[in-house]
């Protein structure tokens, strides 16, 4: 049996909440979203963001992946 004081669900971050976290605007976050590069639940009329995937998205790298130049040379 679970204790009723325990919290097991993942702690929710509204849009400007996480917007604030990534030094963002709230429509970067709202257009992050729909390009499924962050998960987001829909609750009502809000979305809501996990605090792992914020630490997700964070750790992510960025820019182009790296490739190497050919040393072939013609």
């Amino acid at each position: 049996m679970t204790d009723p004081g325990s919290n097991d669900s993942p702690e929710l971050l509204s849009v400007a909440q996480t917007a604030k976290l990534l030094d963002v605007t709230r429509q970067r976050i709202h257009d992050l979203i729909k390009n499924g590069q962050i998960i987001a639940h829909k609750l009502g009329r809000y979305y809501y963001i996990e605090v792992t995937e914020v630490q997700r998205y964070k750790n992510q790298p960025t820019g182009k992946p790296y490739q190497p130049r050919s040393t072939n040379s013609q």
